[in-house]
């Protein structure tokens, strides 16, 4: 059994970053930009600015780097492919999207309907995040398909 080739890692990680922060731009902007206003965020307390971007566009990819790691991680388990992408991509998704919302639900951040539509939205989301992220993951030389149907 090898280690984990951290270099794909990163790679598969920028991939499946960039198209989760490319599903929550549509799902905050357009799907769920007018229930925002029902929170109890003060929308005069957020700022904004270029670090309050910088900071939610770092947690989006790292949430990419996680869901490929997670992937590389459970290889070895439950064998190489697109029903190991999805399954870590449903573990990633139960950590940060589920569980995530019903807390921030409860302590009355986000409304009930912000936190169910971002979790159904991140089932499909996050799991073809990880489809993405398996693709460019690979050990030894494998090219991309032979890595998802090895």
């Amino acid at each position: 059994m090898t280690g984990i080739n951290y270099s794909r890692v990163l790679l598969g990680g920028i991939v499946a970053g960039l198209l989760l922060a490319g599903g929550e731009a549509v799902l905050g902007s357009f799907v769920l930009s007018s229930d925002w206003e029902g929170t109890s965020i003060d929308p005069q307390a957020v700022t904004h600015g270029t670090w309050h971007s910088l900071g939610v566009i770092s947690v989006v990819f790292l949430n990419g780097f996680v869901l490929t790691w997670l992937y590389a991680s459970m290889r070895p388990r439950f064998g190489p492919g697109p029903k190991t992408a999805i399954l870590s991509g449903l573990t990633l998704w139960l950590i940060a999207w589920a569980l995530m919302g019903i807390s921030l639900t409860l302590s009355g951040v986000v409304t009930s309907r912000i936190a169910i539509v971002s979790a159904i939205w991140g089932v499909f989301e996050v799991p073809l995040a990880a489809l993405a992220g398996a693709w460019f993951y690979r050990e030894n030389n494998q090219t991309g398909a032979q890595a998802l149907n090895a």
